[in-house]
């Protein structure tokens, strides 16, 4: 039977994994459908930041040992932060991937680290159960698809003619249950390591060798240096978990007649592990802090006060969906029942609540990024233990018990399903996008050829990429990755981006003065200029030699036009 069930949970997983990877089919399947002019690009997200995330990954196969911040110009050394991309940069140029593929490299870890993830949620899932080997709710998949279809209280939507499911806060793609399963590679790696550990440091035998809290550490160091905030997001749970060990231990000692003290032993010696993993991760949080106090790193610190995420409480409870008042029905049972099998899912829940409302006065970090901590497979498995509770207290309606869980599944799926065909609408209207030339914004199209025929030449004419490019904020994300450059401005992480911004489009309409503008050129080391169809759309000028005649045009093609200072 065991046999039998890991089968299932296998053929689980794969499904999954394609059925998260539809979308990215189906956009290459339909990329012959692309006007002559566009380029095509497989961009995962949204192109400003899955161009700086390859702009590290490119970093790597060119054999830089730490990263570079090319979306600045201040110069600086490298850094540790985004050392993964970096990383799976080294792994590509390892294979012999070329620059030019960095994309490749990306959505296989998307791959890989998706199916990572559905592993250790199948091993978290299967784990809390252990305790009752012949229950039907272990030996069907029932705990692992209420953990990865849960989604959002479901909206019926008529669009086109046909309804669908929609929901609520689909603008944040890790509420998407679709969506999240093969989302950001190391947002992924960070919750199959959060998974992980949760599993390890709630594991008595595993925490009983010394030994096997190096190699924890070690994990935890690596989870701080990924994925900062699931490292908080341990800590908070690892403490809540001590916690309820401390007061189950009293509970149970009192009943056999044990003294509190005597009883506490096993509780303490857990917290020592605990205590001795996340000192030896915490160093990463510590790394994090002194990097981020100065400029370039400073800006990712800064950029989430200047510009907050948006966070409803209610609008993020509504999206959380049904699972959400059944794993809290579970989680009460537990409680009541003291059952230690689930104090880690209850411990989950419970760091996850306490982080969303801590952050909330905290400005330097929104609470939306606990929102990355998948609350939903804690919640299923505590939402499948109520079902389980229910079935032992009604087993005359056992297959009346089992409609409830089917229903949850069913709604989730049909959400999973619905989300392909938003995304599917998106793509097709992405292949048929004509305006603007050059996207901005919330505008997402494909390049032009022109366009990255351009990029590329800057990457060919400047061999020791000493100087700094200029150009508006989209030819600006892509030439870190296009060309291998530095950039004057390209992303939200731009130190300065705001007023720079100002600086950029005063110079590329016209309105700075020759002399003014020369002295500006030189001081910021911007010896090549980049003017394509955004840059003239900031004051309809030409040619850009003739406003500023100590330019030279290097590069010319029929969207675009390269220049070099004198």
């Amino acid at each position: 039977m065991g046999s039998m069930r890991e089968k299932v949970f296998a053929v689980l997983i794969v499904v999954f994994l394609l059925a998260s990877l539809a979308p990215t089919l189906y956009e290459i399947r339909q990329s012959d459908r692309l006007a002559p002019i566009r380029a095509f690009e497989l961009v995962h997200n949204f192109p400003t930041d899955f161009n700086f995330y390859l702009s590290r990954i490119r970093q790597g196969i060119e054999g830089r040992v730490t990263v570079k911040e090319q979306y600045t110009s201040e110069p600086h050394k490298g850094s540790f932060i985004h050392i993964f991309y970096l990383f799976l940069g080294w792994l590509g140029r390892w294979v012999r991937v070329p620059w030019h593929r960095a994309g490749d490299v990306y959505h296989v870890a998307r791959i890989v680290f998706g199916g990572l993830l559905l592993v250790m949620i199948a091993q978290f899932c299967k784990k809390s159960f252990s305790f009752s080997p012949i229950h039907p709710f272990t030996h069907s998949p029932i705990t692992f698809l209420l953990a990865v279809t849960a989604s959002t209280w479901p909206k019926l939507v008529n669009y086109n003619g046909g309804w669908r499911l929609g929901g609520y806060m689909p603008w944040w793609s890790v509420m998407d249950s679709l969506q999240r399963i093969t989302f950001i590679p190391h947002l992924l790696v960070g919750q199959a390591l959060i998974v992980f550990l949760i599993i390890a440091l709630s594991d008595e035998t595993t925490m009983k060798k010394p030994g096997n809290w190096i190699f924890l550490g070690v994990l935890a160091f690596m989870l701080g240096i990924i994925f900062p905030p699931g490292l908080l997001f341990v800590i908070a749970t690892a403490g809540v978990l001590t916690i309820l060990e401390f007061i189950y231990f009293r509970h149970s000692g009192r009943r056999a007649g044990i003294s509190p003290l005597k009883n506490w032993i096993p509780a303490f010696a857990g917290m020592t592990g605990k205590v001795a993993v996340l000192i030896l991760g915490i160093p990463s949080l510590i790394y994090l802090s002194l990097m981020t106090s100065f400029y370039p790193w400073k800006r990712l610190a800064e950029f989430d006060i200047i510009k907050p995420l948006p966070f409803n409480y209610t609008e993020y409870l509504l999206a959380v969906g049904p699972i959400l008042p059944i794993g809290l029905i579970g989680l009460f049972i537990v409680l009541w029942k003291r059952e230690k099998a689930f104090f880690p899912a209850v411990a989950w829940v419970l760091a996850w609540a306490m982080l969303l409302f801590i952050f909330q006065f905290i400005p330097s970090q929104s609470p939306l990024r606990f929102s990355e901590m998948i609350p939903h497979v804690p919640l299923g498995v505590l939402g499948s233990y109520a079902f389980y509770n229910i079935y032992n207290r009604y087993n005359h309606y056992k297959y009346y018990i089992f409609l409830l869980p089917a229903v949850l599944i069913a709604v989730g799926l049909g959400v999973m399903y619905s989300s392909y065909l938003w995304q599917k609408d998106f793509i097709d209207h992405k292949m048929r996008a004509a305006y603007p030339l050059v996207p901005t914004g919330s505008y997402v199209m494909y390049p032009l050829k022109d366009f990255i025929a351009a990029i590329r030449y800057i990457q060919d004419a400047t061999g020791d990429r000493t100087t700094v490019i200029l150009s508006e904020t989209t030819a600006g994300n892509y030439m870190p990755v296009y060309s291998g450059n530095t950039v004057y401005v390209g992303h939200a992480n731009t130190v300065r981006a705001e007023e720079k911004e100002v600086l950029v489009k005063e110079f590329f309409s016209g309105r700075m003065k020759p002399d003014d503008a020369k002295a500006w050129l030189e001081r910021e080391n911007l010896r090549w200029i980049f003017f394509g169809p955004q840059e003239k759309e900031d004051g309809g000028v030409g040619d850009l030699s003739k406003v500023y005649p100590f330019l030279t045009q290097a590069y010319k093609n029929a969207f675009v036009m390269v220049f070099k200072t004198l």
